[in-house]
């Protein structure tokens, strides 16, 4: 898991998504990319642990990696996925003081491009451009975790998995079901039977 310089491909990968995110140019959003490096992690490599410091950016390019964290049982418990290609959560969002707060493991081979936040705090005060889409990462990472915690308070198991299949599609298909059941709030078993009412209703 050695970091590595960005190829071009990764570079067009890593802009193309920014993109998707928020409309920003190439000439703005050039600078950054000499901050970033990337890395090949394979099945169950682990990216990021709770304390890691300094808070790092990242672009998920291609694979899946999901974020969790130990419940009070010891249990492990999805936070969120990342499939490829996507940006992960903001750094702020997940540390605290300068560490992170969140553990991340690739349940696939994957390829990811990491950055320090600070070097993305000095691009966006140094291009208004910048500044604006840096803020719509934002804004779009609050309104993506208020619905998320409102699906979790109000939908019922099935409303959410069709969502979570509309959302990342194949990812059902990708990673072991026990992490999707804990990001879904279900046990294993009420996932397996839930899926199972699914296929025979089709």
């Amino acid at each position: 898991m050695k970091p590595e310089p960005l190829t071009a491909t990764d570079c067009d990968k890593v802009l193309a998504t920014a993109q998707r995110i928020a409309p920003v140019d190439a000439s703005a959003f050039a600078p950054l990319l000499r901050d970033m490096r990337a890395v090949q992690l394979k099945p169950q490599d682990v990216l990021l642990r709770v304390g890691d410091a300094p808070p790092m950016e990242c672009f998920v390019l291609d694979g899946v990696l999901h974020t969790w964290l130990g419940d009070a049982q010891g249990r492990a418990v999805t936070l969120d996925f990342y499939k490829g290609p996507c940006a992960m959560t903001p750094a702020i969002a997940r540390s605290r003081a300068g560490q992170s707060r969140i553990h991340c493991e690739a349940l696939t081979a994957a390829r990811v491009v990491l950055f320090e936040a600070s070097a993305l705090s000095r691009t966006m005060m140094a291009d208004i451009a910048m500044a604006r889409w840096g803020d719509a990462v934002l804004t779009q990472e609050l309104v993506r975790r208020v619905d998320r915690e409102l699906a979790l308070a109000t939908q019922p198991a099935k409303e959410r998995l069709l969502a979570l299949r509309a959302e990342k599609p194949g990812l059902e298909d990708t990673v072991p079901h026990h992490h999707l059941a804990s990001y879904l709030g279900m046990t294993p078993v009420s996932l397996s039977r839930l899926r199972g009412q699914l296929r025979r209703a089709e």
